[in-house]
Order: structure tokens, then C-alpha cells, then sequence
């Protein structure tokens, strides 16, 4: 890595840190106990639109009100790894985050840590390249390409797409810089020249087009079987699950009926996720960012196993899992499962 790229990895490194304070990272200190009666459930989730589900079920109120037997607690988080290492660490109990982090922690602690209990979110990720002589992943070659976070969806897909192109990143003796950053970062640098091009979840990837005068190189929906591809699923830490499996299955079910009243009303369904994201960063949307970022993803309870397949086999390409064709029989626990545990 040159010393311009590695100065962009430990701005976006500071800059990160710097966002989650200013997002709120950590329980806030009305959180932290319970009401009588009641147990925590202590969430992640991300300030984007592809964790939408969560950002009207927590800012509307939605959860609150359907779940009267759980004080729910909530972490800002930028990035899936983020998440992974604090539910490790016994400081979140569920949690909204992309495929690929969930399921490099389900392989590498042989199933102790996490259950995936839903799907969330399909599409919203795309290559933004800063002008068009990146017009597909082979164009790549060369140049600086940011990813929200080291060992993310986004970044695996990248690196899985690399390879498939016969590419490869610099620190793997290839041509490729990709630098880890937080989302908002991106685009500062984006707009500044900094970055050729970056790999993003919505409205980000809306952002850098925007905003950034960048153009779509590549949707990923374009890349996958069937254009469909998982952004988010909805995990839930083992230990917890199996302590209360009443209270993990009454948020999916919060979770289901959110995501049901999202496809019933859409355009109330972009306002209450705009109204959360003004919440947390201090600034909605423009009214075409969102209406174009929500056009690029589908929201579903189906977590497809068969993508999360995929993207095991995707981050054993990236060098991210050493076991190739991994056992993820006991991954996936959906309702129907939770249900037959049921007292």
C-alpha cells in the first residue's frame, strides 16, 4: 500500500471513530436499565437505507410497541465486523448486519456465536466510479477503491469479483488499493479526487452519484444469479437466543410485520426511514436520494440460504475463511424453527 493510500486508511480509520461517537456508538445512558417487568435486548443496526427495517422499527417506534415485554437497547454501528465483534463480545444480543460478517463468525467459532433468524434487505450495493474510464470490476486495475469496512459485504464482494476478473488487492501482490473507510468518509473523499471509485451500500452509493458526480460501473444485482443478491439479514448471539427464545422470536416477528408495513406503504415507509436517518446523522436525505436509493433495494424476511452460500464461497475466494464449501446446515434459524422451541 503507497503512503497516499495508507493516509486515506487511517484518515477513514479516525474519521470512523469520530462518526460513531457522533452517531451515538454505545447504549445511551436512558438505556442502560430495564423497566420493571421487562428484559433487554440489546440491537445494532446501520445508519443506511439497506438496514431500513430496523431504522423504522426502532425510530417509529414500531418495536416499542410490539414488543411491551422487551426494553430494547440500540448501538449505531458503521459496518458489519463492527457488530461481529461486539456481539462477541457479549454487548449485542441482535443484530442487523450483512451476510458476509455473519457468516465469517458463524465458521470461525464452528456455530457458537450466531444464528441468522431472518433476512432483511436484497440489492443496494453498487461500484460508484468517479468517471468512465471504470466501466467494469477489470477496469479496476490500478486504482483506489474505497469499501466501508475491511471483512464487510462490500468488501468481499469486491474482492470475490477481483478475482473473478484476475485481479487481485495490492497487500495480496496485486494492482488493486482498497481502502476501508466509513461511509461518509467516502464520499468527503470522493468529492476531493481521492478515491477512483468505491463499493457501497444505498443511499451511499445514491450519495457518491449525487453528490460525488460519480456514475454506476457495476450494480450488483448485475454480477449475481437471478439478480438477486442478500444486503442484510437479521441475526441473533446463540447464548441469547437460547436463554430467551420467546423474545427472539416475538422481534422477528416485529421484525416481519415492519417489513410487511413497509411493502403496504412505501411512501410512508421512505419518510419514517428518512425521519430515523435525520435522527442520527442530523441530515435527511434529498428527496431524490431516497427515491432513487430505495428503488435499488428489496426489502424481505427471506434470508436465501442459497446466496449465503454463495457468499461463503465468496469470502473463501477473498481469503477471508480458509474452509472451502463450509457447513452452514445450522446457520440459518428461522420463526418456523424458533416456533418448535417454543415452551
Amino acid at each position: 500500500m503507497g503512503r497516499g493510500t495508507a493516509e486515506l486508511a487511517n484518515a477513514g480509520v479516525g474519521l470512523a471513530i469520530l462518526l460513531g461517537l457522533a452517531l451515538g456508538r454505545g447504549w445511551g445512558h436512558g438505556e442502560r436499565a430495564a423497566q420493571a417487568g421487562q428484559t433487554p435486548l440489546r440491537l445494532a443496526y446501520f445508519p443506511n437505507l439497506t438496514h431500513a427495517p430496523a431504522l423504522i422499527g426502532v425510530g417509529s417506534g414500531r418495536y416499542a410497541e410490539a414488543l411491551p415485554n422487551i426494553h430494547l437497547e440500540t448501538r449505531v454501528v458503521n459496518a458489519g465486523p463492527e457488530a461481529m465483534e461486539a456481539l462477541l463480545a457479549g454487548e449485542v444480543d441482535m443484530a442487523f448486519v450483512g451476510p458476509s460478517p455473519a457468516i465469517n463468525t458463524y465458521i470461525k467459532t464452528k456455530g457458537a456465536a450466531l444464528r441468522i433468524v431472518a433476512g432483511a434487505c436484497d440489492g443496494g450495493a453498487s461500484l460508484i466510479a468517479k468517471d468512465g474510464t471504470i466501466q467494469a470490476v477489470h477496469d479496476l486495475d490500478g486504482r483506489i477503491v474505497a469499501v466501508p469496512q475491511l471483512g464487510g459485504t462490500q468488501d468481499v464482494s469486491l474482492r470475490h469479483f477481483l478475482a473473478q476478473s484476475g485481479l487481485r488487492s495490492r497487500e495480496r501482490g496485486g494492482t488493486v488499493s482498497i481502502v476501508p473507510m466509513a461511509n461518509a468518509d467516502i464520499l468527503t473523499q470522493f468529492k476531493r479526487g481521492g478515491l477512483d471509485a468505491a463499493w457501497v451500500p444505498e443511499p451511499w452509493a445514491s450519495r457518491l452519484r449525487d453528490e460525488g458526480g460519480g456514475r454506476t460501473a457495476v450494480d450488483e444485482r448485475t454480477l449475481w444469479p437471478g439478480g438477486r443478491f442478500t444486503t442484510t439479514v437479521l441475526v441473533a448471539r446463540r447464548a441469547f437466543m437460547e436463554a430467551h427464545p420467546d423474545l427472539v422470536r416475538e422481534f422477528v416477528r416485529a421484525h416481519a410485520a415492519t417489513v410487511a408495513w413497509m411493502a403496504a406503504h412505501p411512501s410512508d415507509a421512505q419518510r419514517a426511514a428518512n425521519d430515523a436517518i435525520k435522527r442520527l446523522s442530523g441530515k435527511p436525505l434529498k428527496d431524490r436520494i431516497l427515491r432513487e436509493a430505495w428503488a435499488h433495494v428489496t426489502f424481505t424476511t427471506d434470508p436465501n440460504p442459497p446466496n449465503l452460500a454463495a457468499f461463503a464461497q465468496a469470502a473463501h475466494d477473498a481469503g477471508y475463511l480458509k474452509a472451502d464449501q463450509p457447513d452452514l446446515s445450522a446457520l440459518v434459524d428461522t420463526g418456523a424453527r424458533l416456533a418448535e422451541r417454543a415452551p
